[in-house]
């Protein structure tokens, strides 16, 4: 042991409180030959150990907070073989709520320091307590209510009070000047009241019982209030796993919202970057065409450009109003009517035909000719075309080549998608549907918000369809989307919808 340490304050006061509990348990246990009859003291002390076996601990901000009726238990025996009876079952208590915590993991065998003082100061602070209770039963007639109540709740507020106070003599000799004993007691003046009255209520009603009934009435007062304490116990421990259930959801709850937000951070630097080379492509050209009209002549690319710069920035900003939507409603809005697809599907190969020549892509269509009346929103259906068409585009190289299938199976509308461009890495594939998520090796092959295919599947969802993903990376992704959005054919007559014979769907080629 270190010799510094007992120059220490907090080392000295802990051994002065330790040895004068230990002193007062030598004298409870050179009185106990005296004590009579010794069987009534022994059962006591037995049910106060045993009433340990529900205490309870409330965790605080700082610290737990103990709640057991082995105290009370053990106050019965100051009026009936004074104050060093009462001692040797508390420090008979103390042991015990020790040994239980050492079988639970909670306590380290070695550390002999909070047992030795916790025995000191409930041998100290319950001697004292009874003390007092003897000389107020002297004062007081017991034959009234207020002799027989008054000095049970003294004792208690007294007992609690006196172990109150030197625990917070030991931590503020421990940690210093940063803690206030006076903002600590009021922070746990709370518990104050409860521990009052399991001490008053349960300690003057079994002694009320061994005057009345003798060892039969400790017996049977004994259960109701070790029964109340292991109630209390059960609550506890029941609100304290709900509280640890909502501390882990408010913590989940907070790391989502920290991914969230570094995920909104990701986006604005990408949607800035992604915004900015279409903007200053725009303004170059509509600046050279401003000052040199002429050059449209020779250069007629330039409004192609500028058109493509123009359809990008649109792209990005309907992708940004879809999300919106999708965090506002929680669901996509509908406006569901007939329609013919094959119409919308050339409306939006039209549109697309222009960045597909620009990178000298060949854009094949398989098909297209029949018509095809489904019941759906046209304006997200086109936005699933047109979203599928130009990711596909975007992530081909030039020269390559780009097939969109359309077919009708089982009353459902079949959107095939099919590239041969940089594919997809197989550690991406689970995650190409998520919002923001864009492949690392595409980050510099082409510009993208990360939110083009997170809006699709939330589309094809709000369907009641479903979207698939078939990719090797080198070898080019196959999407296919399965809308039910067909009409149902009419009575006794067969889907005009449904091609007879050969089916005109070209399946995806084989990927590996």
């Amino acid at each position: 042991m270190n010799k510094s340490r007992f120059h220490q304050p907090y080392f000295l006061y802990l051994l002065a409180v330790t040895c004068a509990g230990l002193a007062l348990v030598v004298v409870g246990l050179l009185q106990f030959p005296t004590f009579d009859p010794k069987a009534t003291f022994l059962l006591i002390l037995t049910l106060a150990v045993f009433a340990e076996i529900t205490s309870t601990t409330v965790k605080t901000t700082a610290q737990g907070i103990g709640f057991e009726v082995g105290t009370a238990v053990s106050l019965v025996l100051i009026p009936l073989y004074g104050p060093e009876a009462a001692v040797l079952a508390a420090t008979a208590c103390t042991v015990t709520i020790w040994l239980l915590k050492l079988e639970q993991g909670k306590a380290w065998k070695k550390s002999w320091e909070p047992l030795a003082f916790n025995v000191g100061m409930h041998s100290v602070a319950i001697y004292i307590a009874g003390v007092v209770f003897l000389n107020l039963q002297r004062q007081l007639d017991i034959n009234t209510l207020l002799g027989q109540m008054l000095p049970w709740i003294i004792t208690a507020v007294l007992y609690d009070q006196l172990n109150f106070g030197m625990v917070m003599v030991i931590i503020r000799l421990k940690q210093g000047p940063a803690v206030s004993p006076l903002a600590m007691w009021k922070e746990n003046m709370w518990a104050a009241p409860i521990n009052i009255m399991i001490l008053a209520v349960g300690g003057g009603t079994l002694a009320l019982a061994v005057n009345q009934f003798g060892v039969v009435g400790i017996i049977i007062f004994f259960m109701p209030i070790v029964l109340s304490a292991y109630a209390f116990r059960l609550y506890v421990n029941q609100m304290q796993a709900h509280m640890d259930n909502l501390e882990h959801i408010v913590s989940q709850r907070t790391e989502e919202l920290q991914k969230v937000m570094q995920e909104k951070d990701a986006f604005l630097a990408v949607l800035t970057h992604d915004m900015k080379s279409p903007l200053t492509s725009i303004h170059m050209y509509a600046t050279m065409l401003k000052e040199y009209p002429q050059i449209i002549q020779q250069k007629p690319h330039m409004l192609d450009a500028v058109l493509h710069s123009q359809e990008t920035l649109t792209g990005i900003v309907n992708n940004i109003l879809d999300l919106e939507k999708l965090k506002a409603d929680g669901q996509v809005p509908m406006e569901k009517t007939d329609f013919d697809f094959v119409v919308v599907a050339e409306k939006v190969l039209s549109m697309v035909q222009v960045q597909a020549d620009s990178k000298h892509i060949a854009l094949l269509v398989d098909g297209l000719d029949r018509h095809t009346f489904v019941y759906a929103d046209q304006n997200h259906l086109e936005r699933i075309l047109n979203n599928l068409i130009t990711n596909a585009i975007k992530y081909t190289p030039e020269n390559g080549r780009v097939t969109v299938t359309l077919a009708t199976q089982d009353n459902q509308l079949i959107l095939q998608v099919q590239d041969s461009g940089f594919g997809i890495p197989a550690e991406d594939l689970p995650y190409v549907f998520e919002r923001f998520h864009r492949v690392v090796s595409h980050r510099k092959l082409a510009a993208g918000t990360g939110l083009g295919l997170a809006i699709t599947k939330a589309l094809v969802e709000a369907h009641d369809g479903k979207i698939e993903v078939i990719s090797k990376e080198g070898y080019g992704s196959c999407f296919t989307a399965y809308l039910p959005v067909l009409p149902p054919p009419p009575h006794n007559q067969p889907n005009a919808n449904k091609p007879s014979g050969q089916t005109q769907q070209q399946h995806a080629v084989n990927m590996a």
